[in-house]
């Protein structure tokens, strides 16, 4: 393989990768990730353009500003994968402040040629590489476990490609303008390829990253409710198959709470759809601050929720309830000049191993209209025999949702 022929080749490879990573960074403006990584490809083909143009343009450009670009493109790529698989801002400074320290002392060694000096970029490109590969090893969770791991493997070869290149550089092109004559080298030559063909892997594992990520958009939007982020029916029926099955394999307890809103209708008919929107996110809001982990939350139709509460008896969903529906009724959403207030009723029903899921969520959606027939704003719970009444002192009979102008105290006369 001759120099120019490979330069062609991965030239069009790149540019390739570039068009193709930035439209879906363009039409996928929401996910930072693919921004990183169109940044990273564009700086990439920059690079590959001031080399073309050795013997053309002065040394400054095609060699010094092209391995500065090099060096710069793998921090953006950086970047992108931190994006992907850790999902939090960086809070260090201080290695971005180190590789300026190490550009601006590399851009200053160039003009007087000194031995060694491509180390300055050599030597920081193989930390990168390797910190890429650490980072997307030790964050291989979830739905991105398989294109981290894959990742993860081809930023290590990247940085023995790397790793080995910075040596041939030091054993035999000593000063940076001496790697002019290395186009005849073939280790040279070669372990570029290679360094090249990795590259392409790691832009097709940005698509993959991308493709993972839409997926689990898809997969997300398909279980949850788009109004609330609630999971919808068909989850919550799925997360109930699969804890009934474990609540008969090992005798766990387990338990569903049934939520309805009083009067919703009323709040709707009055302030409109929109308000009663943000009544029912608010509602979600505070619902899941207040439930564990393993709890499962769904919007069930309208105004109405159920909670799945695995490893919970009967009494203690009655407690679970009773809080959900004491701090419901404190809650104060605002919405435009005025203050929603609401209240619920839930019914409670502990798991029976003799009857499915569906009963259980039978019995508590019973529960839960008892308690509206008991005068609302209650928790009810569904025995064998009858479906109790839990005492509330604090009802008031029909204590139902409220919209109350800002600093109004009651509904009364608007």
């Amino acid at each position: 393989m001759d120099y120019g022929t490979f330069f062609l080749t991965n030239f069009g490879t790149v540019f390739v990768f570039t068009v193709a990573i930035g439209l879906l960074a363009w039409y996928n403006r929401r996910v930072e990730g693919m921004q990183w990584f169109a940044a990273a490809q564009l700086v990439g083909l920059a690079k590959l353009i001031l080399q073309g143009l050795e013997g053309r343009v002065p040394e400054y450009f095609s060699s010094l500003i092209a391995n500065e670009l090099y060096l710069v493109s793998f921090l953006l790529q950086w970047m992108g994968l931190r994006w992907f698989v850790v999902r939090r801002p960086g809070t260090s400074r201080w290695p971005w402040s180190l590789v300026g320290v190490l550009l601006a002392v590399y851009t200053c060694a160039l003009p007087f040629r000194l031995p060694y000096s491509a180390n300055l970029i050599n030597i920081p490109f193989v930390v990168v590489c390797a910190a890429s590969a650490w980072m997307l090893w030790t964050n291989a969770k979830g739905q991105f476990s398989e294109v981290a791991r894959v990742c993860a493997a081809v930023a290590a070869l990247q940085m023995a490609v790397a790793a080995y290149r910075a040596v041939l550089t030091d054993l035999r092109y000593i000063r940076p303008h001496e790697t002019a004559y290395a186009h005849t080298d073939p280790c040279w030559v070669y372990s570029l390829a290679a360094a090249a063909f990795f590259a392409d892997c790691m832009a097709m594992c940005e698509m993959w990253f991308l493709v993972t990520e839409l997926q689990s958009e898809l997969a997300s939007q398909a279980r949850t409710d788009p109004l609330t982020g609630a999971l919808n029916r068909r989850s919550m029926e799925e997360a109930a198959l699969r804890e009934t099955a474990r609540s008969l394999r090992y005798g766990s307890a387990l338990s569903a709470i049934v939520l309805d809103i009083d009067n919703f209708k009323r709040l709707n008919d009055t302030m409109g759809h929109a308000a009663g929107d943000c009544a029912l996110q608010a509602l979600v809001r505070l619902l899941r601050s207040m439930l564990r982990q393993q709890d499962r939350l769904a919007r069930m139709g309208g105004e109405e929720f159920a909670v799945l509460l695995p490893d919970a008896t009967g009494e203690d969903a009655l407690v679970i309830a009773e809080r959900l529906r004491q701090a419901v009724a404190g809650l104060e959403t605002g919405y435009e000049d005025r203050i929603i207030r609401m209240t619920l009723c839930a019914g409670v029903a502990a798991f029976d191993p003799a009857f499915d899921w569906e009963e259980m969520l039978r019995r508590a959606d019973t529960a839960m209209y008892a308690a509206k027939r008991l005068g609302r704003n209650r928790v009810a719970d569904w025995t064998e025999a009858e479906v109790l009444r839990v005492e509330n002192p604090e009802a008031q009979g029909d204590n139902d949702t409220q919209l109350l102008p800002s600093g109004r105290t009651s509904f009364e006369g608007e």
